[in-house]
């Protein structure tokens, strides 16, 4: 009903009743001031956030396959947003998982400092004060804080030539992690001498996790984190079961520039080969809510956290500037941000916290090995902060 009618319509009613027309001005009133409302401040936020997932997504090879963005304001879910596929003829949906890659690594020094809350080690103190790694290449006087902020100077075991073939000839088989920490060779440098962002790192600490917990790395983070803050999407592949639904994997595993789906290949081989550097899973709204507990909220002490969110060594790069424990320190639209970034076969990721702003976000992808997959991502989450940063003035 316009408010034309309506008010013809009152005109008529005045001739035949006081009551009636008093009835329908209320009714014109409440009619009005909705048609005159419009869409809200957010409904037209979330409008340029989506053209600007829409422009990034496609079958194009250069394009993003499939993604799903959360973003937060002081706890507060405003904008939950998807675009493009998970498999052939199936839309990404907000509920679904992707593999998470190096954000991983936020929630593996996240529970190495609770461990550390508990009394149960010193970030001080060296690593053979908790397990035998074994390996001469391994010195047992790395210190935990070695680890978390990759000053160890231990090689990386992901290049070592025999652990994708190994992986590859039984993907329904878990690579022992005894086998992984054979596969780091000789040292870079002395343990504290450099910075050198290695996965071994993280490896070695979801060990030192187990070894003091007497618990799976999986069950460690789920008591102590997933659980307690209702965190139940979040998962870990190597030792929990998959929440779904799982958003379809592609890669370009050939590198003849065409993605494939490779979904059907997350078994026990790839999760057993990622663990603690990058075996986490999760859905967008859920990371991005884990951002806000991490950094903002109370999920480690703030003793904890002013040890995490401090810059261990400065970078220079305009973007990745400066590492924590188990943190990155990122610039976005001009903004300082802390979290992590990610990349594992078949999917790529982005979660990042502002505590100046108190926004979170959590920006997940379904595709890796594309040349253009790393900046397109980059860009789509510098461009949708910027939209929700000029919100916010």
């Amino acid at each position: 009903m316009t408010t034309s009618i309506i008010k013809t319509a009152s005109t008529i009613y005045w001739y035949k009743s006081l009551f009636s027309l008093s009835l329908l001005g209320v009714l014109s009133m409440s009619i009005s001031c909705s048609d005159d409302a419009g869409p809200s401040e957010d409904d037209l936020i979330a409008e340029q956030l989506q053209a600007i997932i829409d422009e990034k997504v496609g079958a194009d090879f250069e394009k993003l396959v499939g993604v799903s963005v959360s973003i937060r304001v002081n706890g507060e879910e405003r904008w939950s947003l998807t675009g493009g596929l998970s498999r052939a003829g199936e839309p990404i949906t907000p509920d679904m998982t992707f593999g998470l890659g190096s954000i991983t690594k936020t929630a593996i020094a996240a529970t190495i400092l609770k461990l550390e809350e508990e009394g149960k080690l010193n970030i001080n103190d060296p690593i053979e004060n908790y397990v035998d790694f074994n390996n001469p290449n391994i010195s047992g006087s790395i210190t935990i804080f070695d680890l978390l902020a990759h000053f160890s100077g231990i090689d990386e075991y992901l290049n070592h030539p025999d652990l994708w073939p190994t992986a590859e000839g039984n993907l329904d088989a878990a690579l022992p992690t005894d086998l992984l920490v054979s596969f780091i060779g000789e040292p870079i440098f002395a343990p504290g001498a450099a910075y050198q962002y290695t996965n071994a790192n993280y490896l070695l600490l979801s060990l030192i996790i187990e070894e003091v917990t007497q618990q799976t790395t999986g069950q460690a983070m789920r008591q102590r984190f997933w659980e307690p803050l209702g965190l139940n999407t979040i998962f870990f592949g190597a030792h929990d079961t998959y929440v779904q639904p799982l958003a379809g994997a592609w890669r370009d595993s050939n590198g003849d520039g065409t993605l494939e789906d490779i979904t059907d290949e997350y078994r026990n081989a790839y999760n057993s080969v990622f663990y603690g550097p990058a075996g986490l899973f999760g859905s967008a709204s859920d990371m991005s809510m884990w951002a806000t507990h991490l950094y903002g909220g109370d999920a480690l002490t703030q003793e904890s956290k002013d040890k995490m969110l401090f810059s261990y060594f400065d970078i220079p790069d305009p973007i990745f500037v400066g590492y924590g424990l188990g943190v990155r320190k990122n610039v976005y639209a001009g903004q300082t941000m802390w979290g992590h970034t990610g990349g594992v076969r078949g999917y790529g990721a982005a979660m990042f916290y502002n505590p100046f702003h108190g926004v979170s976000i959590a920006m997940l992808n379904n595709q890796s090995r594309s040349e253009d997959g790393p900046l397109l991502r980059h860009e789509l989450v510098q461009e949708l902060l910027a939209v929700v940063y000029a919100s916010l003035q």
